[in-house]
């Protein structure tokens, strides 16, 4: 595998985790954009399964959403240990040399922010209320979200290669708010010590050898459920949402060989 010369392919690895790990403002993305026809596909998608995989591997079903606060101080942190000490009076900073120091500092910031990510979703981990109490408010959510959300994206669920009879519902989800929510009706219930439902959202941004997971969740009746979605990546342009049913506690990589419901963004 031939990588162009090191200052490319240190940024290209610091936008692919600034990607990942907090979004890409507009200059960024067709500074991203322009890598990516470039440098190999295998690249990108390394960073996706470390990402996702540490995801998987430290979230917690029962644990609560980072709060936004504490999202944004992550971030800035990180952003501030991405730049460049001043330099010395005289001195004007090359292209290279600012790569070369945020470069040196990347596997501190990823650390750093996945240990504070961790540590804050274990201290906010709660017992789950009653069913019917958290149903009722993630149905007044999902109407909340519907009213105000302006880019709101709402679409059926359809049967996949492995349908469920009678299962039907929607999607909804705001691109700008990184929220949303699934309804289901007629969703076979499952036992989640034998096996669960997972979420799985396809970027047109990201390969899709490795789509984003939107959570692992349960489904405890055949009647009307709504699901909140608990995306662990960014999504920047969902063109499909499709549910697997996998393992206890989900899966990195999905097989696909059990795929009910597919939900295709028009």
């Amino acid at each position: 595998m031939s990588i162009p010369g090191k200052p490319d392919a240190d940024r290209w690895e610091e936008l692919q985790i600034t990607r990942l790990l907090f979004g890409l403002s507009l200059e960024e993305q067709a500074e991203y954009d322009e890598f990516a026809q470039k440098m190999p596909a295998e690249t990108s998608e390394f960073f996706e399964q470390v990402v996702a995989s540490i995801d998987v591997a430290w979230s917690d079903p029962k644990s609560m959403p980072l709060p936004e606060h504490l999202r944004e101080t992550i971030r800035l942190r990180a952003l501030k240990e991405l730049t460049p000490q001043a330099s010395l009076p005289g001195d004007k900073p090359t292209v290279a040399s600012v790569v070369t120091v945020r470069s040196s500092r990347l596997p501190w910031v990823i650390t750093a922010a996945c240990m504070a990510l961790t540590v804050l979703t274990i201290a906010s981990t709660r017992p789950i209320g009653p069913v019917e109490e958290v149903s009722r408010d993630a149905a007044q959510l999902r109407a909340e979200l519907i009213s105000a959300a302006k880019d709101l994206v709402r679409v059926k669920w359809s049967d996949g290669p492995t349908p469920i009879s009678g299962a039907e519902g929607d999607v909804v989800w705001s691109p700008s708010q990184q929220q949303g929510y699934m309804r289901f009706r007629g969703l076979a219930v499952n036992v989640p010590t034998v096996q669960q439902y997972q979420l799985w959202i396809f970027d047109k941004n990201q390969s899709d050898k490795t789509p984003i997971d939107g959570g692992v969740f349960d489904i405890i009746s055949d009647q009307e459920v709504i699901i909140p979605i608990q995306a662990k990546l960014r999504v920047q342009e969902a063109y499909l949402f499709a549910i697997t049913i996998e393992k206890p506690g989900g899966v990195v990589v999905s097989s696909r060989e059990r795929l009910p419901l597919v939900a295709t963004v028009n």
